[in-house]
């Protein structure tokens, strides 16, 4: 039986703090990856005037591609705020079905002190998705750099130049929201996690569990070295 892995982002480019992870597990066939997004990102080019449900199309799309790309099709919650989303009982709900239906060994999901109140709500509502699903999962945290406080730095994931190339190559994909760009700060910031783990390139977590808790990373560590990779 595979381990399923769950990625819960709150838009459809939030992958990017957890991409190089995401390319890892697709490689390993014990792992199966799941992604639902929060929101479709449908308020993402309101400054340029674009409706929402026009901007909505945008970015599904984008997310899609970037998920066939993994093997996977994405899937949103019925949450439609975003920019003002909250942890509503009925999304929390939506979230309980997709984890008993395919019951996490990992959940990856925003760290929950962060300057964007839709990835605080995301993170809210999937923390107490698992309590009432009442499921035993392992959680943690991806860090967006730009918007994380006080983020505690407990696991690394390195990688290589060829995961490195593939993760900016799928992030070049959000093009309505400078993908390019995101790519190159991305690139910057796994350089900088590598350089503190003397790998060439890393992304970093943080558990929900207790100190000394949790076998994801260690089972991931040893998965990659039966693999190669």
């Amino acid at each position: 039986m595979k381990k399923n892995v769950w990625f819960f982002n709150a838009h459809p480019d939030d992958i990017n703090a957890g991409l190089g992870l995401a390319l890892i597990l697709k490689e390993l066939p014990e792992y199966q990856i799941h992604i639902c997004t929060y929101t479709r990102g449908e308020g993402g080019l309101r400054e340029a005037g674009v409706p929402f449900d026009e901007c909505a199309a945008i970015r599904t799309l984008e997310e899609e591609k970037v998920c066939a790309a993994l093997g996977v099709t994405p899937i949103f919650t019925p949450e439609k705020n975003d920019g003002s989303c909250a942890a509503g009982i009925d999304v929390c709900h939506f979230i309980v079905d997709l984890l008993r239906k395919a019951p996490p060994t990992a959940i990856i999901t925003h760290w929950p002190v962060d300057i964007h109140c839709d990835h605080v709500m995301c993170a809210a509502a999937v923390l107490k998705a698992v309590r009432l699903a009442q499921i035993k999962t392992e959680i943690y945290f991806y860090r967006q750099n730009k918007q994380c406080r006080n983020f505690p730095e407990d696991f690394y994931v390195s990688f290589d130049e060829n995961i490195m190339s593939q993760k900016c190559e799928l992030l070049k994909l959000y093009e309505c929201q400078n993908g390019a760009e995101i790519a190159t700060r991305e690139r910057c910031e796994d350089t900088y996690n590598g350089f503190r783990c003397l790998t060439p390139f890393a992304e970093c977590y943080a558990s929900f569990q207790n100190p000394g808790e949790g076998n994801f990373f260690r089972d991931l560590a040893e998965a990659r070295k039966q693999a190669g990779i």
